[in-house]
């Protein structure tokens, strides 16, 4: 079994699954327009309602609508009608049937693969505010939000209306620069019409800053116009001297960060950009917008220094490769749509991320590659690039959901691409059956063609890579029986994965490497490293296994990843 690591996953092909199904829904607020159905389904004359622990026994038939508030409910026989079940949860028995509907707001529905129902099953999982006005039910105008997660009050709080002193991470944790902290003033001025933000911070590098013998401190100056509230226009521009990564794309920064502190893995390379951007953003749609930018910044290698990890703390970080220095002119349109149910646990919808980048510049100083990979360039350099993910997320039952995702990205026109421009499919945020910057000559995940450069960069001019996954939900319960009546002590819900990934990087200006195809071809489907997996996702922290399939002799590899693998 190979060594732990923190991982993510992929596909492109067109899917399009219809089938008509019961809906389930996971938000964080409950729709007012169910707040109401719910309420008048309650208060009507006809229907039978309880408020407590109510059990529905076989050979029992109940000729009209059920409400039950404050349950659970227990149905072993017959309900003619529709049943209503708020704030509590539904025990299906063996031979259990419902005629009508079935709606449950606030719990969950267990034993429905032994029960028939009619209608529709809908499940919502927050819970219903209300008032009872003698036996009346009353929700009010605006259904009050559920307790939020930890992570979305701190993004809204991020933009609350005020100044302050901020004191924050600039980064994630990495080989180069340790924890990079940003410190300075922010000023926000909501202005009814839209905002006004400025912000200045100095980047203290806690692995560099203090220790080197020349100062290594950054900064960012932002000022940021915004004019309309869903929909609108922003302007703005920024300074900055910072450390990026060279794909982003793959893994999470958290992902990055916490293989970095705990298990000293570095998932990324990194070099330096200094210099200004102006950008310009549309937001015409609640779901998509268009970003428009110009950059003049200049690109410099940065070495790995020696920052602590909590776990294999003794061992040597990996080199940070050296890329390519000089001075750039980088224009990028971009454009993303998010029709997704939910950013953090998406069950439906698309997303879409396209980029078009236009670079000109002059490389100073050229990055090592392995051989037959481009010629040393000398001069001016010109380029264009593009960067597409597309992902397509099914639900197919109430508790399952089939999930696509396909990248392309690479070379379109003009000169080879920088490194720092540079992609691969390699390790745990592509096809995770291989590790991460494995060793070996023409290699498809790096496009090294025999010996690699220190540090093992990414030197790819085009890649395609494919993801398909399944998922179905997982609830692990332990529970006793008091008194006949059966309670919960310790619940946990998850989902269980099968996944399978494909893809490959290749080279375009290189006609001396074997990796080297045609501007206008695409590689044999067989050259696409391939693998298949399994695991437990439990929201916050999923744990997985996968092998691969195109290279026999590659061992399982088990890994962690944070969220969802895509």
């Amino acid at each position: 079994m190979r060594t732990f690591a923190l991982t993510a996953g992929l596909l492109f092909v067109p899917l399009f699954v219809s089938a008509q199904v019961d809906t389930a829904v996971a938000g964080a607020r409950l729709p007012h327009e169910v707040a109401r159905e719910v309420a008048a389904l309650f208060n009507a004359t006809t229907t039978l309602r309880a408020t407590d622990r109510t059990v529905i026994p076989a050979g029992r038939d109940v000729p009209g609508d059920v409400a039950v508030l404050n349950g659970p409910l227990i149905i072993e026989g017959h309900v003619a009608g529709r049943v209503l079940v708020i704030n509590a949860d539904v025990l299906l028995r063996p031979g259990a049937r419902i005629d009508g509907d079935l709606l449950v707001v606030g719990g969950e529905v267990e034993g429905r693969e032994n029960a028939t129902i009619g209608g529709e099953l809908r499940i919502y999982r927050p819970a219903l505010r209300y008032v009872m006005e003698a036996e009346r039910m009353r929700v009010s105008a605006e259904e009050p939000r559920a307790p939020e997660d930890w992570w979305r009050r701190f993004e809204r709080r991020r933009h609350a209306n005020t100044n302050r002193l901020e004191i924050a991470n600039a980064g994630v944790y990495n080989r180069v620069e340790g924890l990079p902290v940003r410190v300075g003033p922010v000023l926000y001025r909501d202005q009814g019409w839209g905002h006004l933000r400025f912000a200045a911070n100095a980047i203290v590098r806690t692995g560099s800053s203090f220790s080197s013998s020349s100062p290594d401190v950054g900064h960012t100056v932002l000022g940021e116009l915004r004019v309309g509230r869903r929909y609108g226009v922003t302007l703005g521009g920024r300074l900055y001297d910072q450390i990026e990564g060279v794909e982003t794309w793959q893994l999470s920064n958290a992902e990055v960060g916490l293989a970095s502190f705990f298990f000293n893995r570095d998932y990324r390379d990194y070099f330096g950009r200094h210099g200004g951007q102006l950008f310009a953003a549309l937001r015409a749609t609640e779901n998509a917008d268009l970003t428009v930018s110009y950059a003049d910044e200049r690109w410099r290698s940065r070495e790995a220094r020696d920052p602590p990890a909590l776990f294999n703390n003794g061992r040597a970080w990996r080199a940070n490769p050296e890329l390519d220095a000089g001075r750039f002119h980088v224009a990028n349109l971009t454009m993303r749509v998010d029709t997704r149910n939910d950013t953090f646990n998406p069950w439906a919808g698309w997303y879409l991320l396209a980029d078009y980048e236009r670079g000109t510049g002059v490389i100073e100083r050229a990055g090592p590659v392995s051989p037959g990979v481009r010629a040393v360039p000398s001069g001016s350099t010109r380029y264009q690039r593009v960067f597409l993910d597309l992902r397509r997320y099914n639900r197919i039952s109430p508790s399952s959901a089939l999930n696509v995702r396909g990248v392309l990205g690479g070379w379109v026109s003009g000169d080879p691409l920088p490194l720092e421009r540079r992609l691969s499919i390699d390790g745990p945020g592509t096809v995770p059956g291989f590790d991460f910057r494995s060793a070996g000559d023409n290699d498809v995940g790096t496009c090294a063609s025999s010996s690699a450069p220190a540090g093992r960069p990414a030197q790819c001019e085009r890649i395609a890579l494919a993801q398909l996954e399944y998922r179905s939900d997982l609830r692990i319960s332990f529970s006793e029986r008091r008194a006949g009546e059966r309670r919960t002590r310790f619940r946990v819900d998850g989902a269980w994965i099968f996944f399978a990934d494909a893809g490959r990087g290749w080279l375009v200006n290189a006609p001396g490497s074997p990796l080297n195809i045609g501007r206008h071809d695409f590689p044999a489907l067989s050259t696409y490293r391939t693998d298949l997996g399994a695991g437990l996702d439990f929201g916050v922290v999923g744990v997985y296994a996968a092998k691969a399939l195109s290279v026999s002799r590659e061992p399982l590899n088990v890994f962690l990843r944070v969220r969802h693998r895509f």
